[in-house]
């Protein structure tokens, strides 16, 4: 018999996971109707009250978001502005606004702020031109196959200079480098900052000419992994909120379930805290939503984004609430197909250069020179995988696998760019431990990777090789091997027309294979928006008092695939519009500068998995897996963060427990709580490890 808890299951009975909570405050009542949901009636049963637009019941069910009314409220809070997800869009925004003089309440969904990415980008104005501006939006434009909406990409172009370097001062960031991190041991470790100006190429198959024109884009990567986006924005808001303590203060573990519409005019959302009980919060001016896509809503992307429906998410905890909420309040869902951002810069450093691919049968399946972007669109047509790794359900496989081949002769063919040395690429090698890494690296440790997503292996024969990826036909793979040789040793690609010059024969050993994974890292389309992120009705008007940043704003792109001419252009885009919703909110009229709370507002964590309050150091822990076998973890904290997870030991069904446990270190570290989401079909193990983790970090806490 399987036992299986759904993503729906999960939020709509257990929240965010508090057990034996104490409340703060004292207990308040108000039974006013205050959601005017259009064509709701205030008496009928859940789950029956109108449907916005197009909508199921199913995407609202996959969701926190409530359809009838909710009266009854514990506690009220009112303040300027709201802002709805601390992530890289709320987080900007929150800040902001109480920069502005502002009054702000944020709510959060998890226990800490959550992003991920190293790489926010933007266009500094005072290194480009008018015209080389201009044309950067007319490229971005034409990559997103010309549906983008050029205001919007106007409006990206002209601020996110400014708020990118705005992010990344506040953040103590500037300047640094691995030889000067910050006080919080991050640094810039990359930088991939360009000038767009002449012929710019992908080297395969786009070209735009910028003439004499300049773009300058201002790119560096912050980290280094596996600390992320997500963890400076954390530090960043709590500082603010300390900065601003007269006017700002987060609620974390409280997620928006439902917003305050009045007369057409959005004036407030309501919090669900997380005993179940609501909480009102009243906005003066604006509401923002910044909560993020909705990649974690199976009915959602089955209807607006069925592509990537079989391919695995790299988050957690995403449900489109932000795009349910707005439109409930009149929004309009983009009307075109969704844009989708799928990639894999983790199992191993060359994702571009056409190496031959294989999928998991082992046999050949495409012309390899393709960008890495759209090699999703390629994987549609394989089979679905269940021998690797990092699942929603391990049980059902996924879409998205497969293998890359070369061998150790690699580094002599001068057709590739970018190449990564052999000992380089042993980083991210899993066969390799971080002790015999440092003991052949003169000391140094392996740092930069997350050690469960690596996945690129070396072998003496190819037979051993297709063992270590998990080919499941090696004969066919030995037999892909010895055609591909062949067409190299013709000089010419009988079979897919790739360009002789790609083409180098699998001949000499070791040989290496990369297993690729192609997960979803964000569906990057919402709902109609302007230029200063207020929400569009049906009419293309604002409707007063909403405002949806990040993922949540469409039309930025508009085609299928997210364009991948500039790296950081996801989170940069979401560091600007954040800011562009604070300051247009700002300086609406109506606002307090204070914040005024009555009954009760917050809910004091307990449970040891989402305090938060971890000494650094490295603790170990154990709980009881499926069988009554030990789960071992070891819990790495960094910074008061978890930044890294072991399991050491554990005898869990290698298809289905065993494959559900790099979810499960992906879910904790992501979130910073054992609060998470269990995997199809491996909820005994769910407990065992979270037992674990939670073991390690009472630890951590005494």
């Amino acid at each position: 018999m399987r036992t299986t808890i759904s993503r729906r299951d999960f939020f709509k009975t257990a929240a965010l996971g508090a057990a034996g909570i104490g409340l703060i405050g004292l207990t308040g009542c108000d039974t006013s109707v205050v959601n005017e949901t259009p064509g709701a009636d205030p008496t009928s049963p859940e789950g029956s009250a109108a449907l916005p637009g197009p909508f199921t019941l199913e995407e609202f069910k996959d969701s926190l978001v409530q359809l009838d009314p909710i009266t009854s409220f514990v506690g009220e809070v009112t303040v300027d502005i709201v802002v709805v997800g601390a992530g890289a869009a709320g987080v900007p925004a929150a800040v902001t606004a109480a920069e502005e003089g502002n009054s702000v309440a944020v709510l959060q969904k998890q226990s800490t702020v959550v992003s991920q990415g190293n790489c926010g980008s933007g266009l500094i104005i005072d290194k480009s031109d008018t015209e080389g501006l201009l044309r950067y939006v007319q490229q971005t434009n034409s990559l997103n196959s010309w549906r983008s909406d050029p205001e919007l990409l106007k409006a990206y172009v002209m601020h996110s200079g400014e708020a990118v370097q705005w992010v990344y001062d506040r953040a103590r960031l500037t300047g640094t480098s691995a030889g000067k991190p910050n006080d919080k041991g991050l640094f810039a470790y990359l930088d991939t900052s360009q000038d767009f100006t002449g012929e710019w190429t992908d080297h395969r198959y786009s070209k735009f000419d910028y003439g004499t024109a300049k773009a300058h884009m201002y790119a560096p990567w912050m980290g280094p992994k596996p600390n992320n986006i997500g963890t400076y924005l954390s530090y960043v808001l709590d500082e603010a909120a300390q900065q601003y303590s007269d006017r700002m203060k987060i609620y974390y573990s409280t997620p928006g379930v439902q917003l305050i519409v009045d007369a057409g005019r959005v004036k407030g959302v309501v919090g669900k805290l997380a005993d179940g009980t609501y909480v009102k919060f009243n906005a003066n001016k604006a509401v923002i939503l910044a909560t993020g896509d909705y990649q974690n809503n199976p009915a959602m992307v089955k209807h607006w984004c069925p592509d990537v429906e079989n391919f695995d998410k790299k988050q957690f905890q995403k449900t489109g609430d932000g795009h349910l909420m707005a439109v409930t309040a009149g929004a309009v869902m983009e009307k075109l197909g969704h844009t989708k951002m799928l990639h894999d810069f983790d199992a191993g450093l060359m994702y571009e250069e056409p190496f031959l691919s294989v999928n998991m049968k082992g046999k050949r399946f495409c012309n390899e020179f393709i960008g890495f972007v759209y090699m999703n669109d390629i994987m549609l047509h394989q089979d679905m995988y269940k021998g690797g790794k990092n699942y929603d359900d391990p049980e059902k496989g996924s879409l998205g696998w497969y293998c890359q081949i070369y061998d150790s002769d690699y580094m002599s063919h001068e057709a590739f760019e970018s190449l990564v040395p052999p000992a380089v690429m042993e980083k991210y090698m899993p066969e390799i431990t971080d002790e015999h890494y440092a003991a052949s690296h003169n000391g140094t440790a392996r740092t930069g990777v997350f050690p469960h997503l690596i996945d690129t292996w070396r072998a003496d024969t190819l037979d051993e090789l297709a063992d270590k990826l998990g080919i499941e036909d090696k004969q066919a793979f030995l037999a892909t091997i010895e055609r591909y040789n062949t067409l190299c040793s013709k000089g010419a690609d009988e079979d897919f027309g790739k360009d002789k010059k790609w083409l180098n024969a699998i001949k000499k050993p070791p040989f290496y294979g990369i297993r690729r994974h192609l997960r979803v890292s964000a569906l990057c389309s919402g709902v109609y928006i302007n230029a200063n992120g207020q929400t569009l009705d049906e009419n293309k008007m604002p409707i007063e008092g909403l405002y949806c940043a990040g993922n949540l704003g469409g039309q930025f792109y508009g085609a299928a695939d997210y364009p991948f001419h500039a790296t950081g252009l996801s989170i940069g885009r979401c560091f600007t519009f954040g800011r562009l919703a604070a300051k247009h909110a700002a300086s609406l009229s109506g606002g307090s500068g204070k914040i005024a709370e009555s009954g009760t507002t917050n809910l004091a964590p307990s449970s040891v998995g989402s305090s938060g309050n971890w000494k650094d150091g490295t603790y170990q822990g154990k709980g009881s897996g499926v069988f009554g076998d030990d789960i071992k973890v070891s819990v790495t904290i960094a910074g008061g963060k978890i930044t890294a997870i072991t399991v050491d030991e554990q005898k869990e069904t290698e298809t289905i427990g065993g494959a559900a446990l790099p979810t499960y270190i992906e879910a904790v570290i992501a979130n910073q709580s054992t609060g998470i989401d269990a995997v199809s079909g491996a909820t005994m193990t769910l407990k065992g490890f979270t037992d674990a983790v939670n073991d390690a970090l009472a630890k951590a806490s005494a």
